[in-house]
């Protein structure tokens, strides 16, 4: 490399008129000496082809130093660089004549001007030259880069910013619009365009909007439409209107006349009942028949949530709130805003966010996850629970002031022994639609069966009825549902006395005590959560859930 440092003696400096005098001799020495020249100033770390872009942005002003150099260090480099450095010593003090001033300063106001609009445009502009080095930056885009202009002028655009494709706007000579890219953590919308002078390219122009804030919303969008399209996907098939709720005992009635006079209101309603009563059928119901139906219904389950995670599935979480946060989320209740959220099992939520549902319940509104902005929603909330409240609420375990925030409107739902006159009604529905999912011809079920069904207590109430349903199909190797194809408890339920509940003192114990025994006998049994759960007709997580609630431990082979 030969290089040559000049002092330059121009009044004005190297503005526009120089600049092209100098570009155009150097353009001359190159067809001459077929060397490339280069130019720095003293506080450039690296120097830049020369060209009238690289030039200008370098601001050269009067007395300052220049180095111009090539990367040959043989006698045509030497003499190119001598020869221009020359150049730039004698002959354009001599262009830079007084009667050429005033267009000179008229150049000079006009350059200044153009520069103070690219800085002044709210959008990021970065101009390179033809060999794709940067000659201009406004200061947009280099608050994006977080870098000073120092940092950027001069340096090949792929050095600072690797996504970028202005070098290929000089290549193919044409625009590009609208690409994504993504710049130190910022979205941007790029526009490139090459930059011609009488027909040839000598460089490029980038044009960036920051994006970012519009991405997360459209993240957020795509969080949501996948949630609907899943949700869509499970409840397709279920028909959630009143109507549809079989069953026609007294008790069922009544809960469905409250239900039905809920939905036409906006206050929060509490379901309560065993689990496998239909909880979630009711809040759907209510739901679909109120004036949000057209909106989302949410359902989250507070017990199946692991507490460290609840709030954030809640109310979202902003990207970097904790580790694993990579990007932003919205929450439940961000989904459901304008429709329903349906939160079961209300009584295991921790006490911690019991305090933060209470107040979305009295403001309306609520913070994500590592967030600062206040979300304002309208939301119906429908709660469930199969626990005691009230219990839970004289042992501090439940707020009372959350209590009497969701007991607004309260729906209790029989169980399925309260409620056995419904019992051929449901068994009739299960068979007809569980036969045409599992592909089976299945018309009917025998009197005997019935008569079982009538004699059984049903711990797990309709889902219990519905998982024997379900097995006695596959079992079945007729048109006709028999007592063969019944599990054996059910069968054997009513082998040697009418009632399965044996009084003590002829005094009946605690629904818990009774809970307890049949939770142990049936682990006892299977000696796994799942299978237990499966043979009661409730989830294996309210098997382990229950066990641990009454320390029964699994007994080993």
């Amino acid at each position: 490399m030969y290089k040559n440092s000049v002092v330059v003696n121009s009044r004005y400096g190297i503005h526009t008129r120089i600049a092209a005098i100098i570009v155009n001799k150097a353009a001359e020495l190159k067809g001459k000496y077929n060397i490339n020249l280069y130019i720095r100033t003293m506080e450039s770390k690296e120097p830049i082809a020369l060209s009238m872009l690289a030039l200008l942005s370098l601001k050269i002003k009067q007395n300052e130093i220049i180095e111009i150099s090539c990367k040959e260090d043989n006698l045509n480099g030497r003499k190119a660089v001598l020869e221009l450095s020359n150049f730039i010593n004698t002959q354009i003090e001599n262009e830079t004549s007084s009667n050429m001033s005033n267009i000179d300063k008229l150049i000079e106001e006009s350059t200044i001007a153009n520069e103070q609009i690219i800085q002044s445009l709210p959008l990021g502009i970065i101009i390179i030259d033809i060999n794709s080095n940067i000659t201009s930056a406004n200061s947009y885009i280099l608050n994006i880069l977080k870098k000073n202009p120092k940092e950027v002028l001069g340096r090949n655009i792929k050095d600072i910013i690797p996504s970028s494709k202005l070098s290929d706007t000089i290549k193919n000579k044409e625009k590009s619009i609208g690409e994504t890219i993504e710049i130190k953590d910022t979205i941007v919308i790029s526009n490139r365009s090459p930059i011609f002078l009488n027909d040839k390219v000598i460089g490029a122009i980038g044009v960036f909007q920051d994006i970012s804030d519009l991405a997360r919303k459209l993240e957020n969008y795509k969080e949501e439409l996948n949630y609907y399209k899943e949700e869509l996907k499970k409840h397709t098939k279920l028909n959630s209107s009143f109507y549809n709720i079989i069953g026609s005992s007294s008790n069922l009635r009544e809960a469905l006349i409250i239900a039905e006079k809920a939905s036409l209101s906006t206050s929060t309603v509490l379901i309560r009942g065993e689990s496998g009563t239909g909880k979630e059928l009711i809040a759907k119901a209510i739901h679909n028949h109120s004036n949000r139906a057209d909106k989302p219904f949410v359902k989250v389950n507070c017990a199946s949530i692991p507490e460290n995670l609840l709030e954030s599935e809640l109310f979202g979480h902003e990207k970097g709130a904790f580790t694993g946060a990579i990007k932003s989320k919205p929450g439940k209740f961000k989904i459901a805003d304008g429709g329903t959220i349906f939160l079961d099992e209300i009584g295991d939520m921790p006490k911690s966010m019991q305090v933060k549902l209470l107040r979305v319940l009295q403001e309306k509104e609520f913070e994500s996850v590592g967030g600062v902005e206040t979300h304002k929603v309208d939301v119906r909330v429908i709660a469930a629970t199969n626990r005691n409240l009230e219990e839970m609420i004289e042992k501090g375990e439940f707020r009372e002031d959350l209590y009497y925030r969701l007991n607004v409107l309260s729906i209790t739902l029989p169980p399925l022994r309260d409620r056995k006159s419904d019992i051929n009604s449901l068994t009739e529905y299960f068979i007809k639609n569980l036969s045409k999912n599992l592909n089976k011809k299945i018309t009917g079920i025998s009197s005997e069966c019935l008569d079982k069904f009538y004699k059984y207590h049903w711990p797990g109430n309709i889902r219990e009825l519905q998982n024997i349903i379900e097995r006695a199909i596959n079992m079945c190797d007729g048109s006709i549902i028999t007592c063969k194809d019944l599990p054996f408890y059910i069968n054997n339920s009513s082998s040697n006395s009418e009632s399965l509940i044996n009084l003590v003192n002829e005094e009946l114990l605690p629904l818990e005590e009774y809970e307890k025994e049949i939770i142990t006998i049936a682990m006892k049994k299977y000696k796994s959560y799942n299978k237990a759960g499966k043979a009661l007709g409730i989830t294996h997580r309210t098997v382990a859930l229950k066990c641990k609630k009454y320390g029964i431990e699994i007994e080993k082979d």
